[in-house]
């Protein structure tokens, strides 16, 4: 009997494909999603042998899919659903993710479909669009924005039922598009609405040089892989993925804000804790849903304090150390395959694992203010509209106090409310008092020393 494995992303047409290939046969699809099978391994096994007999004594050509988020503590539903399907008689179709080994013995077929460039989207917004009597503004603009498939693309399409075709269906699409990625980020991962700009942020020239050359090479990377032809040339590390390191409050966080107002794109912080799991492969399965919806949707990654994530491999001595490696190893795989944008932020990149900086596409060292850079932290942080009674004199905090640019942004909202309680304008005092406040705050008797 025939068995397909279709592979690909969400979106890229698998399941039209093999709906196509049943038409030819006289023969419909029966859908059996894993996700409603019973969750323990025996009843996993007896459960999906009768829904593929349902389908057969029905007519349908069964399809299986969600087989790789099926695990048990000893034995994935792979694993499982290979027993069964080699005592089926009729014939079987698994729909997966790119590069999942298909639950069949030798003898099967696979079709991987390819994720579409830029330029090819731009072809499949078109020809999706004209049989309808709605119009796009910028086709080329939605390509590059988001990088989803076929299936993905004729979907939204077909959401523009209703609308004006007068009036273009730009926003419309767009708002289609973001919603369904904000479903598959949600479950681990908040969007950032507040995002810092340029002017908010003090910074070394050199960081500011290199951020620039990050900005540049979103922008301009159709360019350089399709145009330029070095897409051909790198199988590997086409996405951007960036570490920030640095002590607390040096303006890593809010970097990656400025970097995504910059370019016009959703930035999403990672909640690490939602992530990682203490069931086999339920993180892998994790990191793989948050970095296939970036992608598809281009939105920056955030993973603050990333050391736990992208720590180093340890000697093996335990299980736990050996599944503890699987997802380094993971993560390490998944990075060269990506596609996107991700920032990791760290206080110490030492502890980071070695095969991941050789990865990353920028490494940036983000200094401890120096006293000239503290004085005009202590600018940037009290805007023009704040009443000011007197002259601040910002040398003299920067050489008192040494702060970084986290800890200087506290005091400056601490002085503003200090001075807005008693009734009057923000004065010296206001903001010596509440840098005391702040040492205060984690047990520093004195303000002579340093917080970072």
């Amino acid at each position: 009997p025939a068995r397909i494995a279709i592979r690909g992303r969400a979106g890229s047409g698998r399941r039209t494909l093999l709906a196509a290939f049943a038409r030819i046969a006289g023969r419909a699809l029966g859908v059996i999603d894993t996700a409603q099978l019973p969750r323990d391994a025996d009843r996993f096994g007896r459960g999906l042998q009768l829904a593929l007999r349902r389908a057969q004594l029905a007519g349908l050509v069964p399809v299986i899919r969600g087989l790789d988020e099926v695990v048990f503590d000893e034995r994935d539903g792979g694993e499982i659903a290979r027993e069964v399907c080699v005592a089926h008689p009729g014939p079987i179709a698994v729909i997966s993710p790119p590069d999942v080994s298909p639950p069949f013995p030798v003898g099967h077929v696979v079709i991987d479909l390819p994720t579409l460039s830029e330029t090819e989207r731009t072809g499949v917004w078109q020809r999706a669009l004209a049989p309808t009597r709605f119009w796009l503004r910028d086709h080329a603009g939605l390509a590059a924005r988001y990088r989803v498939g076929p299936g993905v693309i004729h979907r939204a399409v077909a959401s523009l039922a209703g609308l004006d075709p007068q009036l273009p269906a730009d926003d419309r699409i767009d708002s289609f598009l973001r919603q369904s990625r904000d479903l598959r980020l949600a479950d681990h991962a908040r969007r950032v609405d507040r995002l810092a700009t340029w002017s908010d942020l003090v910074l070394p020239p050199d960081i500011m040089d290199s951020l620039r050359e990050l900005v540049g090479r979103v922008r301009h990377r159709r360019t350089v892989f399709e145009q330029w032809g070095m897409g051909r040339t790198m199988a590997t590390s086409r996405g951007l993925t960036a570490l920030f390191q640095g002590q607390p409050g040096t303006g890593k966080t809010l970097v990656a804000g400025a970097i995504a107002r910059e370019l016009g794109l959703d930035l999403y912080q990672v909640d690490l804790s939602k992530v990682m799991s203490k069931w086999i492969g339920e993180t892998e399965r994790n990191l793989a849903t948050i970095f296939d919806a970036a992608e598809d949707g281009q939105v920056i990654l955030l993973f603050d304090e990333a050391d736990s994530l992208f720590a180093k491999r340890t000697e093996v001595r335990s299980s736990n150390d050996r599944y503890a490696n699987l997802e380094v190893n993971y993560l390490l795989q998944r990075l060269d395959s990506f596609e996107g944008i991700a920032i990791l932020t760290t206080n110490s990149g030492g502890s980071i694992d070695p095969a991941f900086k050789r990865r990353l596409s920028f490494r940036l060292s983000f200094p401890f203010p120096d006293e000239d850079t503290r004085a005009e932290l202590w600018r940037a942080h009290l805007p023009r509209e704040l009443p000011r009674g007197g002259e601040l004199v910002f040398d003299v905090l920067a050489r008192k106090y040494q702060l970084s640019g986290g800890y200087i942004r506290n005091a400056c909202l601490r002085a503003a409310f200090l001075a807005a309680q008693e009734e009057t304008s923000l004065h010296q005092h206001h903001l010596e008092r509440a840098v005391a406040l702040e040492f205060a705050e984690l047990g520093k008797l004195s303000t002579a020393g340093t917080i970072d």
